[in-house]
């Protein structure tokens, strides 16, 4: 051998043993990998093929870990020039084959993949599972699996290929994706119960079927598959079990997902951070604060240490419960501990801020994120956006935008669906129409919220033509506005009093073709119930029955509250009894609205028949239709009959509610039984509930008024202590009890709370500390209370 040729071969050995060494190692970057097949392909020789092959293969992994698209397109291109260029030295081999297939499929390009399966039949190379595989999977994320399981059954054996587990799970995965799980369960079974040919299921297999089961919403199914790996002698893994937990939890089959976590410490398998997440998921999603402790508590018993996603999941937690001081109290303490939040916690506090319209904290909060070198995403600028659009601050959302495009990313649809939907509801419908239509020069298709946002804005200013043209474009687009589409715009429009316009939608909905139902019915018959226009809304229950559709309890409920409302309470009844001949069954709701009725219209003999025979009848009564009871008993000066309601509940254990109490305490006040009032206040922790600012209004008026002045500040101390907050209603209130009893160092001491509150004194309120400090014996007291009263000592001068 020259001279030359000894040093070639010894740089070609060179190369390959460094191009296996950092392969092999995860070092192969993707510029280094081209820079070495630059380097080798001049001095190849047929063992090269290897080295090739590892640096495709390093080519192809660099899309996956976040290079640009064009990573994977090189993979084709150094494949020809292999192919070309050293036609004499090195020749593709399978593998390379398999590693182009497997690149043009990842790309999209499923044609280019069987083309170059083509190539490998014409070689004459035979072919094998690892070649076939990319091709399934290719035809599987296209969603033609049906191509995919002839490929598999009949073109693999013709070809003289025997499928491998991977081809069947590929498969099985491809099923599930399309939610065709029923499907996929009966290709597993065909590979346990006679191989598939040799190859039985593994637990990937299972892993894969159980996940679709229980995405299908079929839990049970998914949780006896689960349980079948045993007696086929397949043993769970930590991803099966985490999977079969994630399940029940997202099933709010909590206590059983916690029962397979103590199956799988028992069997030995180790649960890691995922698996605990999914349960402290679970405890979140269900509200069971002390579970997600102990489990916390759990997780640091068998020696793991929350993550990130467990953190996320707890802040997530306690924003959406609306304690965002607890939530930001975690967030600094999670930094505290070393555990480096990603865009999604901070995402997740400022969802929680903005939620709260907590701008100032949210302003905060992005300052960090920035000081933190964490990138906003799209979800990002959306929470913030979405801020300020339903705070209708435009020009700030606006300069939402134009950061966006800073941070190189563009807005889609969620950013423009909150522009559009902020300008239509501040009256700006040509802006938000602008704004329609810039995002459908820049590519954002708009969806059928976008669309009903405008079409609410449209009919709210008149522009029906305009309207009906928006309809045209849906329908151009593949939108169909269906009935919920016009029942959502029409029930806004009546919640804001806009009736005509909703009976203009309605008229136009009919006009287009879209059959109105029940719902859409019943909602405008709510909105001519709110605008007191009750002959329309009755109209509107004929034309119901006239087209062919059946009134049901809750358009008669709207109705009949509008009646009462209106104090039409003999209409209210005779359309009740309309109601019952129609043989339309009213609930409780019907019954606890003709009830409030008969009792705020004085028709009290009437009211009582009714509700004694709703409970002859053996209805199960709610506490709402007993506080209309008993508050109309206690009206009507029946207060011992009520009282005994009331224990009778009290006894049989009745899920109670405070304003219950609430109604029992100022009727035994106002009876003069203040012991039977006290007894009942005390109780009222022993069933688990907590006064509300009534109650303890109620509560320390009495005690002004029987002299227990000390007693009374202490319970409003109680009060202020247990978190209830005083309204302006009950500290003019006070005001005035104390007034009346001559206590004016006291009542400067509740002016000045009104004061610190920013509350206003009634007129009443006003009128009566001028009477009193006009008179001589108070003037001298005048300085007791806040400077900015003492005006009131000339008022009446």
């Amino acid at each position: 051998m020259s001279r030359r040729a000894s040093a070639a071969l010894g740089r070609c050995l060179e190369l390959e043993h460094v191009i296996t060494g950092r392969f092999h190692s995860g070092s192969l970057g993707l510029d280094d990998a081209v820079k070495l097949f630059d380097e080798l392909l001049p001095h190849a020789r047929p063992a090269s093929v290897r080295a090739f092959n590892q640096v495709l293969t390093a080519v192809s992994r660099a899309q996956r870990r976040g290079s640009s698209s064009s990573s994977l397109e090189l993979v084709p291109s150094l494949f020809n020039r292999m192919a070309r260029a050293c036609s004499n030295k090195v020749a593709p081999d399978l593998h390379t084959y398999s590693i182009l297939i497997n690149c043009f499929c990842r790309m999209g390009r499923l044609e280019l993949g069987f083309a170059a399966f083509g190539l490998v039949l014409k070689t004459g190379f035979r072919v094998n599972a690892r070649v076939i595989n990319p091709l399934l999977k290719g035809l599987c994320d296209r969603k033609r699996v049906h191509e995919a399981m002839d490929v598999l059954l009949r073109r693999m054996p013709e070809f003289g290929c025997t499928p491998d587990v991977f081809s069947y799970n590929i498969i099985l995965k491809g099923f599930c994706n399309e939610r065709r799980a029923e499907e996929a369960l009966e290709l597993l079974h065909m590979m346990a119960d006679d191989g598939g040919g040799s190859c039985p299921p593994d637990d990937v297999s299972y892993n894969t079927i159980i996940n679709g089961l229980f995405r299908d919403n079929q839990v049970d199914r998914a949780y006896n598959l689960f349980r079948e790996m045993d007696d086929r002698g397949i043993f769970p893994t930590v991803v099966t079990y985490t999977t079969v937990i994630d399940g029940l939890c997202k099933a709010q089959a909590v206590d059983r997902a916690e029962g397979v976590l103590q199956q799988m410490i028992h069997k030995g398998v180790k649960p890691n951070n995922q698996t605990y997440n999914c349960l402290i998921h679970g405890y979140c999603s269900s509200g069971q604060g002390k579970e997600v402790v102990r489990m916390l508590n759990e997780i640091s018993a068998h020696g793991h240490q929350p993550d990130v996603v467990t953190c996320n999941l707890l802040l997530d937690y306690h924003c959406k419960n609306g304690r965002c001081t607890e939530a930001r109290n975690f967030f600094d303490s999670m930094i505290e501990k070393g555990i480096k939040p990603n865009v999604t916690t901070y995402n997740t506090l400022l969802n929680g801020y903005a939620t709260k319209g907590a701008l100032s904290d949210m302003h905060g909060l992005l300052d960090l994120m920035a000081g933190n070198d964490i990138s906003p995403d799209h979800h990002t600028f959306n929470i913030v956006f979405c801020a300020y659009a339903k705070g209708g601050m435009i020009d700030e959302a606006m300069h939402i935008f134009v950061q966006m495009r800073q941070q190189g990313l563009s807005p889609d649809v969620v950013s423009y669906g909150a522009m559009i939907d902020a300008l239509c509801k501040l009256g700006r419908v040509d802006e938000a129409m602008h704004k329609f239509n810039q995002m459908i020069n820049e590519g954002v298709t708009p969806g059928i919220v976008v669309f009903s946002s405008l079409v609410c804005g449209l009919c709210t200013v008149d522009k029906w033509e305009k309207a009906e043209e928006l309809f045209s474009e849906m329908l151009s687009q593949g939108i169909h506005p269906n009935v919920m589409f016009f029942t959502r715009i029409m029930c806004n429009l009546c919640n804001e009093g806009r009736i005509m316009e909703a009976q203009s939608l309605f008229d136009l909905m009919v006009r287009i073709g879209v059959r109105p139902n029940v719902i859409t019915y019943t909602s405008l018959i709510d909105g001519y119930c709110l605008a007191g226009r009750m002959k329309e809304a009755m109209k509107l229950l004929d034309d119901m029955v006239r087209v062919g559709l059946k009134p049901d309890a809750f358009s008669y409920n709207t109705l009949l509250h509008g009646y009462c409302r209106a104090g039409r309470i003999d209409d209210a009844v005779r359309l009740f009894r309309e109601m019952l001949s129609n043989e339309v069954r009213p609930g409780t709701v019907t019954y606890s609205t003709v009830l409030q009725g008969l009792f705020q219209s004085g028709k009290f003999s009437e009211a009582k028949e009714l509700y004694l025979n709703m409970i002859k009848s053996g209805m199960q009564l709610d506490i709402y239709t007993y506080n209309i009871i008993l508050n109309g008993l206690c009206k009507n000066n029946c207060v011992d009959e009520a009282f005994k309601i009331f224990q009778s509940l009290c006894s049989k254990g009745f899920q109670l509610h405070i304003i219950t109490f609430t109604i029992m305490i100022d009727a035994l006040l106002k009876s003069g039984r203040k012991e039977d009032a006290m007894d009942i206040f005390a109780a009222i922790s022993s069933h688990g509930l907590v006064p509300n600012v009534v109650t303890y209004g109620l509560m320390i008026q009495n005690l002004i008024k029987e002299g227990l002045l000390e007693e009374s500040d202490n319970l409003y101390l109680a009060m202020e202590k247990s978190g209830c907050t005083p309204d302006s209603c009950m500290l003019n209130t006070l005001v005035r009890r104390l007034l009346h009893r001559g206590e004016v160092m006291r009542v400067g001491a509740y002016l000045s709370k009104i004061d610190e509150m920013n509350f206003s004194l009634e007129a009443s309120t006003t009128s009566l500390l001028i009477s009193v400090f006009s008179r001589e014996e108070y003037q001298h007291q005048m300085m007791s209370l806040p400077k900015k009263y003492h005006f009131l000592v000339d008022a009446k001068k």
